[in-house]
Formats: structure tokens, C-alpha cells, sequence
């Protein structure tokens, strides 16, 4: 992570060149994904648009306090990062990525880092910038955000995004509330707390939580079985083994878990 942003103003971003959104290197692993899977599996290519890749350049507090002391700087970044972000995306897509996962996030596990009123003045616009585009371009757009985001949901969801992921049960995102809230709109995806859950816990725990999540997200379609976050190091490989087995034998319709 860096330790501080380049940009510390207006000059600064004026000076700053952002590397070669043209560079293949961008998507070199996404096109060895498309030649060997394409038509195959579901391809989902991650990236940016706004807030966390902004935090970089900028500043991760700096940034914060930038959303009340120099808006202009806050919306000047942004627009950078959108610009270069989004032809990124545009290419991936032109290359044969299927969805576009936006992954900047917003939260902790408490609320969101900015008031919901910040989120709609700086974040949103090029948030909505980004869903848009990738839409025009032919593919499904995927969010990301981890954290608690339910005081901002409505703003994400009326985007037009195609799925939210991964849903943190252990930041209050429960999906069965999410699965009513939401549930007739967009894909939900995770929920399966790849902390204690598949790190931790005993597989006949995992067997019961992902039952529970199929219970609750499953009826209708629309949900996914992921984990709430990464594969990460200390996931246990039998813990993630029992949520994909059980996932295969009570997660096909009708349902019976």
C-alpha cells in the first residue's frame, strides 16, 4: 500500500501521468483467461473507478478531509481516475471479459468511510460514470464494496448495477435482508464469512452456514455462492471444499436445503 499519495494539489495532478491505460500488461491475464475459457466459465474481469483508487494517488485521509476542505481537487482526481479506469474496463471487455467487477471500497464494518450525503456528492457521479459504461460496452457489471453499506444501498443499487458482492455477514449484511430488500433487482453474491467460518470453524459449520445462505438467498435465483471476501492464506482448504460440495448438492433446483 503506499504510504502517501503523489498528488498533493491541483498543480500536482496537473503534472501527474498516469501510466499507459493502453499497455497490454493490463490485461495480458485476461486475454490467457479468454483463450482458454471463453465459452466455458462465466469470465469477470476486477477493477477500479473511483474511491480507492483515488485514496491511492491522493491519499487515503487526505482524501476524506479533501471531501470538506477542496471538493474541487476531490472531483478533479476522481475524474482522472474514472477516465483511465474505464478504458481499462473497455478493453477487457473488448477482449472478452463477460462482467466488469467495480472494486473500490466504501465501508468499514460499521458504515461507510464518508457520510451518505459525501458518497452522493463525490463518489456516486463517477460510480454511476462507471456501471454506464460498462453496460454500453456489452457487459454485466458486478459491485464490490466490502463493510456495512445498507445507509447507501439504494444509491448503489439504483445505479444499475447487475450483482452486489460479497455481502460481510460479520459487518450486518444479512443476506436474507438483502435477498427481501433487493433480491428481485440484483444478484447477490457471498455471505459466507471467509474469516472464522472457512478459516476456523469445523466443515459441519460451513455445511450449516451455507444451508442457511441457500435457505435465504436461493428461492427465485439471483444468488450466488461465494465467500464474503478472498480465498485468503489461512482459509482451510476442506472448509472451502465443504462450501462448494454442499453448495452443489442443495444449491440445485428446486432447492432442499
Amino acid at each position: 500500500m503506499p504510504i502517501e499519495g503523489p498528488i498533493k494539489s491541483l498543480a500536482d495532478l496537473e503534472a501527474f501521468e498516469p501510466p499507459d491505460p493502453y499497455d497490454d500488461v493490463w490485461i495480458a491475464d485476461l486475454k490467457r483467461a479468454v483463450e482458454r475459457f471463453k465459452g466455458k466459465v462465466f469470465i469477470d474481469y476486477h477493477t477500479r473507478c473511483d474511491f480507492m483508487a483515488a485514496a491511492d494517488v491522493r491519499g487515503f485521509t487526505e482524501l476524506l478531509v479533501d471531501f470538506v476542505d477542496d471538493p474541487k481537487l476531490v472531483h478533479s482526481v476522481l475524474s482522472m481516475i474514472s477516465d483511465w479506469y474505464l478504458t481499462v474496463a473497455r478493453r477487457a471487455i473488448d477482449a472478452g471479459a463477460d462482467a466488469i467487477s467495480l472494486g473500490d471500497d466504501w465501508a468499514g464494518t460499521q458504515s461507510p468511510l464518508m457520510s451518505p450525503a459525501q458518497f452522493e456528492e463525490f463518489v456516486l457521479p463517477y460510480f454511476r460514470r462507471g456501471v454506464q459504461t460498462c453496460k454500453d460496452a456489452g457487459a454485466y457489471v458486478i459491485k464490490h464494496c466490502d463493510g456495512n453499506i445498507w445507509s447507501i444501498m439504494d444509491m448503489v443499487v439504483d445505479a444499475g448495477i447487475d450483482a452486489i458482492n460479497p455481502i460481510q455477514p460479520d459487518a450486518g449484511m444479512d443476506i436474507g435482508d438483502m435477498k427481501e430488500k433487493y433480491g428481485d433487482r440484483v444478484c447477490l453474491a457471498g455471505n459466507i464469512d471467509c474469516g472464522y467460518v472457512l478459516s476456523d470453524a469445523p466443515v459441519d459449520e460451513v455445511v450449516y452456514e451455507v444451508k442457511e445462505a441457500i435457505r435465504k438467498a436461493g428461492p427465485g435465483g439471483g444468488y450466488i455462492m461465494m465467500s464474503s471476501n478472498s480465498l485468503h492464506s489461512s482459509v482451510r482448504p476442506e472448509n472451502y471444499k465443504a462450501m462448494v460440495e454442499t453448495t452443489r448438492s442443495f444449491g440445485k433446483y428446486p432447492l432442499r436445503a
